[in-house]
């Protein structure tokens, strides 16, 4: 019987037991529920930068015209600033408004655009928000009216950045810059 004893080994249980199992469970599920949320808005809030750049842009192109014929143009083709290639890429529309040229200044400034509100023309629809995307409207208050003149010029971007894809009010992204590069945020957007 001694021999029996000696053979017989006691098992060691190894594992994790229910509780510690559901005690993991609920450490990860606190901390999806604030996770998850902030990235959300970190996603949302990082595609801004495409219209910062976008605006920085046009404010190069728009200088640059300037530089050379003393006025600032919406001819956003003419300016040689072409967001059309890039269309699916893009989250914002960018624009410029309509330009009435002053008597006396060239005509040359309009050559191959009209001078309506048209893509291509002096604003660009962007395509990765769907088919909500809106058309260069903002911005809403008046301290940011997107104009065009001989000396003067403020440029738009509005885009749909919500990870949720509303396009009820106040759900798009507005930003603005003028032609002493002031940027301002018309509305946020997400």
């Amino acid at each position: 019987m001694g021999t029996f004893f000696k053979d017989f080994k006691v098992r060691t249980q190894s594992g994790f037991t229910l509780v510690e199992l559901m005690v993991v469970v609920a450490i990860i599920g606190i901390l999806s529920a604030v996770a998850i949320p902030n990235f959300k808005q970190y996603q949302a809030k990082s595609k801004t930068s495409e219209a910062k750049l976008q605006l920085a842009a046009l404010y190069s192109a728009q200088l640059a015209t300037a530089a050379d014929y003393d006025t600032y143009a919406s001819c956003l083709a003419y300016i040689g600033y072409d967001a059309s290639n890039e269309r699916l890429n893009r989250y914002y529309s960018v624009g410029v408004a309509a330009l009435t040229l002053a008597a006396g200044v060239s005509t040359s400034l309009s050559t191959g655009c009209t001078q309506t509100s048209a893509e291509g023309t002096n604003w660009y629809r962007a395509g990765k928000a769907g088919t909500g995307t809106p058309t260069v409207t903002l911005p809403t208050h008046s301290t940011l009216t997107i104009a065009t003149s001989q000396t003067a010029f403020v440029a738009g971007a509005e885009g749909i950045i919500r990870t949720d894809g509303s396009t009820t009010n106040g759900a798009t992204s507005q930003w603005a810059i003028d032609q002493n590069k002031f940027m301002t945020q018309g509305n946020r957007g997400y």
